[in-house]
């Protein structure tokens, strides 16, 4: 039996144990994704290598086994590459562009298929240094294509990398269904209710949107946010209480994802405040936010750039600028109109976003035909 891996980010075991449970998803399609490994098990002997904070190694089911590192092992080629000849794996599926891996997959030949949610970018040298390495690991004849994530993310592996069209093959998530009625306007009392689900951390906005929340009171205007999310939650807890916001700030940790779908209905207002530095594919957020048809606040980060338009998808603001995020979030709060216009548009705003080829589609597609010999790539290749 063949060894099939998958590389990413993740407790695989600790998410099998917590849907088998009859727990509920804490992300959209968490149960589907992890069916879907699950499945291959029936053809070839799994593995999930994750990046995540539980040292672990076990057999979750026949043929299916979850082996967890750190992050400081898993950036060690001294640890990282023995146990990838250990594992000895005939094909893999690289879920975050980890270098070592990569590298590796190239200098033994084995069939692999990256698949990213990453912007890359190549504004400084170390940036560009790195891109040569990770685009001569993807280069070899062992990668039938590159994957990544929506538009913006995918033209970035050609603009930075130097990717050929032809080799990039962009995905997307299945499409999720808006809710059927647009919302009215928030009631005018001063008071906005925002919701941000994601990373709790300084390079998705958090900080950003603290200040903000600061800025907001000084215009006798109150900002009220909770935060979904893993972090350490307890220093931000402690820099919300400095900056004199705790009363109006709240820090939920992770929750099921039906709840977080809710909660975007209910808010005034979706918060995706990501700076420059964090590496985004298309946030999921954005996805379920506009399905929620509940107005969104960007930020200006290139993964969003010409996919919605300022003032008619979505507001904007500039990345790392708390001045300009409460600027926008006042006046939303203070314009009817134009809640009730985006959130009359976001169904419109959801379908722009589609884009790539379905995740689960891709993956069975390669486990089938992982040298391209049906010539799948060229059907969706971004070229």
């Amino acid at each position: 039996m063949e060894r099939l891996l998958f590389f990413q980010y993740g407790d695989y075991g600790a998410a099998w144990r917590h849907l088998s449970q009859g727990l509920p998803e804490t992300y959209r399609d968490q149960k589907a994704s992890l069916e879907l490994v699950a499945g291959f098990s029936a053809r070839f002997h799994v593995t999930t290598l994750s990046v995540c904070d539980r040292p672990h190694r076990e057999e979750v089911a026949p043929n299916l086994w979850s082996i967890g590192v750190g992050e400081t092992a898993a950036y060690s080629a001294r640890r990282i590459l023995p146990l990838l000849e250990e594992l000895a794996p005939d094909r893999m599926i690289v879920r975050t562009p980890h270098l070592y891996a990569l590298l590796w997959a190239r200098w033994r030949g084995v069939p692999a298929l990256p698949v990213f949610a990453d912007t890359f970018g190549a504004a400084t040298l170390r940036q560009r240094l790195e891109n040569r390495l990770l685009r001569w690991a993807l280069s070899g004849s062992n990668v039938p294509c590159v994957s990544n994530h929506s538009l913006n993310a995918s033209l970035s592996m050609r603009t930075a990398l130097g990717l050929a069209p032809d080799r990039i093959v962009p995905w997307d998530r299945p499409p999720l269904t808006p809710d059927l009625l647009a919302k009215p306007a928030a009631p005018s009392d001063c008071l906005c209710r925002a919701f941000y689900a994601g990373l709790v951390v300084e390079e998705k906005g958090i900080g950003d949107c603290l200040e903000a929340s600061g800025l907001m009171a000084a215009r006798n205007l109150r900002l009220e946010i909770d935060f979904a999310g893993s972090g350490d939650l307890q220093a931000w807890a402690a820099r919300a209480e400095a900056l004199g916001i705790a009363d109006r700030t709240r820090f939920l940790g992770t929750l099921p994802n039906e709840e977080v779908r809710a909660r975007m209905r209910a808010a005034d207002l979706v918060l995706v405040p990501s700076r420059h530095d964090y590496p985004e594919g298309l946030p999921n957020t954005l996805i379920e936010a506009l399905a929620a048809r509940t107005p969104v606040l960007i930020s200006d980060h290139p993964a969003f750039a010409n996919r919605l338009q300022r003032d008619r998808d979505c507001l904007v603001f500039r990345a790392g600028d708390p001045e300009d995020l409460a600027g926008q979030i006042a006046r939303l709060m203070l314009d009817g109109g134009l809640q009730v216009s985006l959130s009359e548009r976001a169904p419109a705003a959801l379908a722009s976003l589609s884009f790539g080829w379905d995740w689960f589609n891709l993956i069975a597609q390669y486990a089938d035909d992982p040298v391209d010999a049906s010539g799948w790539v060229a059907g969706h290749c971004i070229s």
